[in-house]
């Protein structure tokens, strides 16, 4: 099977991606259970099997309160800090802010797509400047200890795909960035072929 061809609508695309771009941003925004991410008719928010297990347990919390005390506090420690951008789940009002730049910069992207080159990789965004370049965009949110290795060793490895393939770039923001994004991701995206003079 050509890699170069989506398979749902038969466009064009790039290899490292399973659908094109337009098909990627459509199965993005189909509605999918809250809980095991399987995708439910228009209007739902849980699949069957655990619509069903939340009626059950409605009915089962009238002999026993104390479930419903754990189940809630489970459902809210899964959940908390979820935002939503254009119906999909963002992980942070951080990353959320990044999205309202992007999309007020008029720039087309994809919040963590699976791509998979030599292996799978998920970045938090992906922008496609329409002229063959790709630009990695990883926020690093947080500054302890093991969270800094793992963001040396993220960024060893986009700086690595970046040196073998001419058509990819990356950038990267934190936690101070967020305070201006106009001049702080700007001025970054200005190290790719995304040059503009002035971000909004």
């Amino acid at each position: 099977m050509d890699k170069t061809i989506c398979p749902e609508c038969g466009k064009t695309k790039k290899p490292w991606f399973p659908l094109c771009w337009d098909c990627t941003v459509k199965e993005k925004q189909k509605p999918k259970c809250e809980i095991c991410d399987i995708e439910v008719p228009e209007g739902h928010t849980l699949c069957k099997e655990h619509w069903k297990e939340k009626m059950e347990h409605k009915k089962s919390l009238k002999s026993i309160d104390y479930v419903k005390k754990k189940k809630e506090t489970e459902f809210k420690q899964k959940f908390e800090g979820k935002y939503y951008f254009n119906s999909q789940k963002v992980k942070s009002k951080s990353e959320l802010l990044i999205c309202y730049f992007l999309t007020a910069n008029g720039l087309n992207f994809q919040y963590e797509p699976l791509m998979t080159l030599e292996k799978e990789i998920r970045p938090d965004f992906v922008i496609d400047d329409h002229r063959g370049s790709t630009i990695i965009l990883e926020h690093f949110g947080l500054d302890d200890e093991d969270y800094s290795k793992k963001r040396a060793e993220k960024e060893k490895e986009y700086k690595k795909l970046c040196s073998e393939n001419s058509d990819f770039y990356f950038i990267s923001t934190d936690e101070e960035d967020i305070y201006n994004l106009k001049d702080s991701l700007g001025k970054k995206l200005n190290e790719t072929p995304l040059k503009k003079p002035l971000w909004k």
